[in-house]
């Protein structure tokens, strides 16, 4: 099937660009009146190329018609030297061709389409004049059809009303039910103007002075662009009417889980609602304040996806605006770990999808990525904090004046991956170099930092405080990097041990609960469940919040960021659950590139019964399990069944049940 081609990485610069300027806060001014703003994004924000040169050589048996559409009128293809508009159909008879596709575009970013056989439009035309890179086109797999202008994103819409609606405060307050995102419709009969206050709470749309986001209405009808809320407070009226045209995209979740736990099954559905909402563009952060691509944020939002709705262009979109352009000056989102984080979710994509080409396409900008990021490491090759960057890690406290040891952690992982790159694409230096990097930071990293009297990782060996949090050593767990002795210290000098600061972001409880299933501890899990997640579900929660501390009360828990309502009540990194579920209950997981290999080792955890379906590239995987036996039925093959010592095959289409 013919696709819409661009410059690699045009169509996601492009609505980068448009996404992260799409952002608003309010305001109160001097004379009292309250205003929602535009804000600035944080880091710097890449155009596309404005123009393309793609090209495609083959030799046909068979003649073609060739049909030229462009999303510009300043557009040719030349086909065997000969230059034709955009429009034209060019019949080529059987033998050798070359196909050119050139074009400009002023603004926005210049798309191709051809219909035909062997010169349809695809990622096998080839970028002209890339410097030898040899890169493919790029392309989306949304945009399939000549009418489709990849400049206008795809979204699906559906108009939803409120469940309720009542007069307080000398306005009106409409309750949509739990979180939406879309474009709010609001019908004032006075036409008068108004600043109307939105809350992804009851008490912050009433509170018309702390409210996060709002609108800026002048007229009787008012149509927005698409904002986060649950609630509309519209103040100094009687009587108005709000919907609203709920924008998402179709998704299908192809993933489910089932046990005999019913808050955990809510659970798994407000998880998935929260990555329903936060799949757009890209992986959103949250849908009410940032609204943009946070490489942290989008990592453990790859994973989450694996196991719902498996959307690979979502992924590759991600990915691609999360890279930006050239030069690179600073760390993706100016956060050195995230920049480390996005180099590794490339290898674990195709851990999943087995998708080599996207791997080869983007490995020169690795390779880029690479040049600035060991442009700023130590004369040991250890990464230590620059002036201008941000050590993020988590919402903690840390002592990282220093070179921190989770950091450490992380670029180990990113020269880990780097070097199955480069094994993969037959880069035999880059293999060798990251191999050899690889080495010396995971052995520098266990000599420096280990604190043989706490039984810990220290967060800085050099400042004297030994301060221990929990991050570096979750990281040692979950990657391998330390000893078996070492991790048994771990595990009850940190993770058992409640003088070390609890986690209280749904970000870290990502990887500290995946470290902790890895190593057996389910109970561990299904205890944070019932006490973390679970809270918030009493608590009224319709999607999962950015952060959560169960000693705070009322609403304290909207608090963050110095603002009385700036906290995220849908944030994507909370829907961890998903993936946890599918991976170690479900017990599904890749071993060999999209799953051409694969395991299912389920664990019953603290339930009495489970069910569920994992999606994989090429089909679904369902598991069931209960005291008595289990039962797998694959649509694909490669599989293999792990009960304790006893391994059995998963054969494609055939029911496997076993007797427990």
């Amino acid at each position: 099937m013919a696709k819409w081609i661009w410059h690699p990485g045009s169509f996601e610069l492009y609505h980068s660009m448009l996404l992260h300027n799409r952002r608003t806060t309010s305001k109160t001014y001097p004379d009292g009146t309250r205003k929602s703003v535009y804000y600035y994004p944080m880091w710097r924000i890449d155009s596309p190329s404005l123009n393309a040169i793609l090209e495609k050589k083959a030799t046909i048996s068979v003649a073609e018609t060739l049909e030229f559409y462009s999303n510009t009128d300043t557009a040719n293809m030349v086909v065997d030297g000969i230059a034709y508009g955009v429009g034209a159909r060019v019949k080529i008879e059987p033998g050798e061709h070359t196909v050119c596709l050139q074009g400009f575009k002023e603004s926005g970013f210049v798309a191709f389409y051809v219909k035909g056989d062997v010169f349809q439009t695809d990622r096998t035309y080839i970028v002209k004049g890339d410097e030898g890179k040899n890169r493919h086109a790029g392309y989306s797999d949304y945009y399939t059809d000549p009418a489709d202008n990849p400049e206008v994103f795809k979204f699906s819409y559906k108009r939803l009303y409120p469940v309720s609606k009542k007069q307080i405060n000398g306005g009106v307050l409409f309750d949509f039910g739990k979180e939406i995102f879309g474009k709010v419709n609001l019908s004032l009969l006075d036409g008068k103007e108004r600043y109307v206050s939105l809350g992804e709470s009851y008490e912050e749309a009433l509170d018309t002075a702390y409210s996060e986001i709002g609108l800026n209405v002048n007229g009787k009808e008012h149509t927005s662009g698409s904002v986060a809320f649950r609630y509309i407070f519209v103040p100094d009226i009687e009587n108005c009417e709000a919907s609203v045209d709920f924008e998402y995209l179709p998704l299908e979740n192809r993933g489910s889980f089932e046990c005999d736990n019913e808050m955990v099954n809510k659970l798994w559905d407000v998880c998935a609602y929260t990555m329903l909402l936060n799949s757009r563009e890209a992986f959103f952060d949250g849908i009410k304040r940032d609204r943009w691509v946070w490489s942290g944020d989008a990592y453990q939002s790859y994973f989450v996806n694996y196991y719902l709705a498996f959307d690979s262009d979502i992924v590759r979109r991600s990915v691609r605006m999360l890279r930006g352009g050239d030069p690179i000056k600073k760390h993706i989102n100016t956060i050195s770990d995230y920049t480390f984080l996005w180099i590794s979710s490339v290898w674990d994509y195709y851990l999943y999808t087995g998708d080599e080409d996207f791997v080869r396409d983007i490995y020169p900008e690795i390779l880029d990525v690479w040049e600035f990021v060991e442009s700023r490491l130590d004369s040991d090759g250890m990464y230590k904090r620059q002036p201008d960057d941000w050590v993020f890690i988590d919402w903690s406290s840390f002592d990282s004046n220093g070179p921190i040891s989770a950091e450490q952690m992380l670029l180990a992982r990113a020269y880990e991956t780097t070097k199955k790159f480069a094994s993969l694409v037959g880069d035999s230096a880059w293999e060798k170099h990251a191999t050899e990097q690889f080495e010396k930071i995971v052995k520098k990293t266990n000599e420096l930092y280990w604190n043989e009297e706490k039984g810990a990782f220290v967060d800085d060996y050099k400042s004297g405080k030994e301060n221990v949090t929990r991050h570096a050593n979750i990281f040692a767990l979950l990657f391998d990097y330390t000893s078996e002795e070492r991790k048994e210290k771990i595990i009850k000098n940190v993770i058992f041990n409640d003088e070390i600061t609890k986690i209280t972001t749904p970000y870290f409880e990502f990887y500290e609960l995946d470290a902790m299933c890895k190593i057996g501890s389910f109970k561990y899990m299904t205890d944070m469940l019932n006490s973390y997640w679970g809270e918030m579900l009493r608590l009224g929660a319709t999607t999962i919040w950015e952060e959560f501390d169960p000693t705070k009360k009322g609403i304290e828990h909207y608090e963050m960021y110095g603002g009385k309502y700036e906290k995220s009540l849908c944030h994507a990194w909370g829907a961890s659950p998903i993936y946890l579920l599918g991976k170690y209950a479900l017990g599904v997981y890749p071993t060999e590139n999209g799953y051409k290999k694969y395991e299912v080792k389920p664990s019953l955890m603290c339930f009495g019964k489970i069910k569920g379906t994992v999606p994989t590239p090429n089909g679904d995987i369902f598991v069931s399990l209960d005291g008595e036996k289990v039962e797998v039925l694959s649509e694909i093959d490669g599989g293999t069944l792990i009960l304790g010592e006893n391994k059995y095959e998963i054969k494609k289409n055939e029911r496997l049940e076993i007797a427990l």
